[in-house]
């Protein structure tokens, strides 16, 4: 037991180390030497795994080692109470704080910290009492989240885009909770930025019911599911056309564009109507490589986008390039050459760079080995994650009926937590 406060003993406090109970000073910013840390050991009784563990104090902080983690935590005790989950602190029905973080002193410190086999045991001054589980410190903090399993991305290209056998989930597989159907796409997804569910009935309403076997749909201006044939103009937008449309994110002109976006061919073009997949993030791979002040440029610089239609005016202005506000790595590219507004958002002087950076960028996106053609067959749908792969077709004759949807990001984030695949 280490006792750090000063409330509840004299000017000297005892140690229990090893059954035998040694003296230290408690002033605040103490720092135990090394004979004195507090080990906590259990006596083998069973097979689990001996663990060792340490409580240091180090003033404002606690400094905790354990054997099973790859480095220390310095913890600070503020922190520490306002994680505090007892049923007075928290409500493990709703998963809600009840304790005001308002009430806590800038420079609380305990009175009592004990270390134990399984997590830290602490009194606070007020006599309140907190337990912590060794699990719930390390997940919780900002290395553990860091260096926290996370499924890798799969860069590709033309020549390397992702064999079928491991994008792929028949619909009867997503449909079995016991075959994990759902969490393979989810893998897919997160890794390649795009999957398949295969064997679907090729009909609008078998199309929902595929992919509310994944997640939830997003209502958007267009509904739910869109179906556009080439010839019918239910919304002024290129995709309800015959033309041919390059590589584009879709949804610029929303503040937050919808995270996936989903395609059923229910029939085929006479000629042409090819599908269009380019890798996002490998595009911004080689961008940044070949042009870093480019790649600064257009994560920084906002540009504005738009759509228009009687009775709609949306628009949005952000930087093509998004990136992740703790690691920096990049979240989300916003290319799309359709729906681009006037260039209001730049200085005069600014004008001439963007057009050079813009042009080079689009460049490396038309660049044939980043393109990967494909054509869609009734039956097969295809999601794609649409803050990082583009897509385009090819012009088409004769009537091509194309069926697709929109998930939401916040859904979609949802999903993998609940599937336990770890994203950043």
């Amino acid at each position: 037991m280490v006792v750090v406060g000063g409330r509840l003993v004299a000017r000297v406090a005892r140690l229990l180390v090893g059954g035998a109970f040694v003296r230290f000073s408690p002033r605040a910013g103490h720092r135990l030497p090394a004979v004195l840390q507090v080990k906590a050991r259990k006596r083998e009784f069973c097979t689990r795994p001996h663990v060792e563990t340490r409580a240091l104090d180090s003033g404002t902080r606690l400094e905790l080692h354990h054997s099973l983690w790859p480095h220390s935590l310095c913890v600070p005790y503020i922190w520490l109470r306002d994680h505090c989950r007892c049923s007075r602190c928290y409500n493990h029905k709703t998963c809600q704080r009840i304790f005001d973080v308002g009430n806590i002193p800038l420079n609380i410190r305990p009175a009592v910290v004990k270390t134990t086999q399984d997590g830290l045991q602490i009194q606070w001054p007020d006599g309140h009492e907190s337990e912590y589980e060794y699990k719930f410190l390390w997940q919780n903090s900002f290395d553990g989240c860091r260096t926290a399993h996370k499924v890798s991305r799969h860069l590709w290209k033309a020549s390397t885009f992702p064999a079928a056998h491991l994008t792929t989930v028949p619909l009867e597989e997503l449909c079995d909770p016991e075959k994990n159907g759902a969490r393979k796409l989810m893998y897919s997804i997160i890794q390649n930025g795009l999957a398949f569910i295969s064997e679907v009935p090729a009909d609008v309403e078998s199309t929902r019911a595929a992919v509310e076997k994944f997640c939830t749909i997003k209502k958007t201006f267009y509904g739910e599911l869109y179906v556009m044939h080439g010839t019918n103009y239910d919304h002024l937008d290129t995709a309800y056309s015959t033309e041919s449309i390059g590589a584009h994110t879709d949804g610029t002109y929303f503040s937050q564009a919808a995270r996936i976006q989903v395609f059923h061919c229910l029939q085929t073009a006479t000629g042409g109507g090819e599908n269009l997949l380019v890798d996002g993030f490998n595009v911004a791979k080689q961008f940044h490589e070949k042009h870093p002040e480019g790649y600064a440029f257009l994560s920084s610089e906002a540009v504005p986008s738009e759509y228009i239609e009687d009775g709609y005016h949306f628009m949005s202005l952000d930087t093509i390039f998004k990136h992740h506000p703790v690691t920096g790595n990049i979240q989300q590219i916003r290319y799309n050459i359709y729906d681009r507004a006037p260039l209001s958002s730049l200085p005069m002087e600014k004008l001439q760079e963007f057009y050079l950076h813009f042009c080079n960028l689009t460049k490396i996106i038309r660049n044939p080995r980043n393109e990967y053609s494909l054509k869609l067959e009734p039956g097969t749908v295809l999601l794609i994650d649409n803050w990082r792969v583009m897509h385009g077709r090819a012009n088409f004759t004769g009537t091509r009926t194309m069926s697709g949807c929109y998930l939401d990001n916040d859904e979609f984030t949802s999903k993998a937590r609940i599937l336990k695949v770890q994203m950043e």
